[in-house]
């Protein structure tokens, strides 16, 4: 949608998609106009596909699809061929069943959402693949000031669906460590999440013990399964599912961000928009995140041991185990020295200034070119 919103301001190209958009008001509002465009073409695409059931659709402009783990698309995706056929991918298994290269081959070109996605396909005959890298709105992630007082709580932010490939149960077994010592800090979290089966596994390294509740409304009951596991009540505060563009607001009032996760097949969105937002920010050495990753502009997190295969993943070939110790060392850095963290957070910012959609809608023109 992000592309989609850059070539509706930029002009040359009238974007069509083929898949009905989900939560259309959780954008920001000064977009409406430009969506409202977008989602027009869109009835209209699902009323042609659905006058054609089954048929091949071929579309005189070109087509970008979307591939997942093993190189699966949808079989709608596959309905659709344009003049020139580009596919996005991002993925976390490393299990590339023998066909994969065969359906590489339908396309001109892939774009790996991660240098780290882009050695795993090349490392399987797969060659026609470059790194295409996400992007950040620099109208809505900035960097704010944030007066540090000793008087409020320390906030440390966990974002990102609740799951055992996000690393959650990390940083669960890390706050807890770490409030032992700072009873003032507080565990605030974004781990909603819309799939809740995958949510099994997050207990498999004995880190915590079972996974939360879903209630009546499908929201998941995190702050009672936090406490059941050793987080004090009042310790943390879990803000469910918040719209992208509100997420400044949050985190201008934190201090530091962790990313414990064992495999990231693109370069973890919320994550660039916490280094954008200047916000100090622990991060995992691993997958999709060595693309951001330097000392310079966060807290890197290297102690990465290997990590256990579960289902529904086959493959976890270069993923990575943080070190719960490590995290709670990288923890105390910023705790200790604000003004040192405050530093790399402007660092971060300066880093992602060129992470722009903008400049990614630029990359995608000249790949359709």
């Amino acid at each position: 949608m992000n592309l989609a919103l850059q070539a509706e301001m930029d002009g040359r190209y009238a974007v069509v998609p083929f898949f009905t958009t989900a939560a259309r008001n959780a954008f920001p509002p000064r977009y409406q106009l430009l969506l409202d465009r977008v989602f027009a073409r869109e009835l209209v695409a699902a009323e042609l596909l659905a006058q054609h059931p089954g048929e091949k659709c071929r579309c005189e402009f070109p087509v970008v699809h979307s591939l997942g783990n093993r190189l699966v698309s949808s079989d709608a995706a596959e309905r659709i061929v344009g003049t020139i056929n580009l596919a996005i991918i991002f993925f976390e298994d490393t299990y590339l069943p023998d066909h994969s290269v065969e359906v590489a081959k339908r396309f001109d070109l892939i774009l790996a959402g991660s240098t780290w996605n882009r050695d795993v396909l090349r490392k399987n005959n797969v060659p026609n693949v470059v790194t295409y890298l996400q992007g950040i709105d620099p109208s809505t992630f900035y960097t704010v000031d944030r007066r540090q007082r000793k008087d409020r709580p320390f906030l440390i932010f966990s974002g990102g669906k609740l799951e055992y490939r996000k690393g959650q149960d990390i940083v669960v077994d890390a706050f807890r460590r770490f409030h032992r010592r700072h009873p003032e800090s507080i565990l605030v979290t974004t781990w909603h999440n819309h799939w809740p089966k995958s949510m099994t596994g997050i207990d498999h390294k004995g880190y915590v013990c079972g996974m939360p509740v879903v209630n009546s409304d499908g929201r998941l009951e995190v702050t009672p399964w936090l406490e059941a596991n050793g987080i004090p009540s009042g310790a943390s505060h879990n803000l469910t599912a918040v719209p992208n563009h509100l997420m400044p607001q949050v985190f201008a009032q934190l201090d530091v961000s962790v990313f414990t996760n064992r495999c990231e097949g693109g370069t973890n969105l919320i994550a660039m928009e916490c280094l954008a937002s200047g916000l100090p920010t622990i991060l995992s050495t691993n997958t999709g995140h060595l693309d951001l990753i330097d000392e310079r502009h966060c807290y890197p997190l290297t102690r990465q041991g290997r990590v256990d295969a579960i289902p529904p993943y086959v493959g976890t070939d270069e993923w990575g185990e943080s070190d719960v110790d490590e995290v709670v060392e990288a923890l105390e850095r910023v705790y200790r020295d604000r003004t040192q963290a405050a530093e790399r957070g402007a660092a971060a910012a300066r880093f992602m200034r060129d992470w722009t959609w903008r400049r990614r809608f630029e990359q995608l023109v000249a790949y359709l070119d």
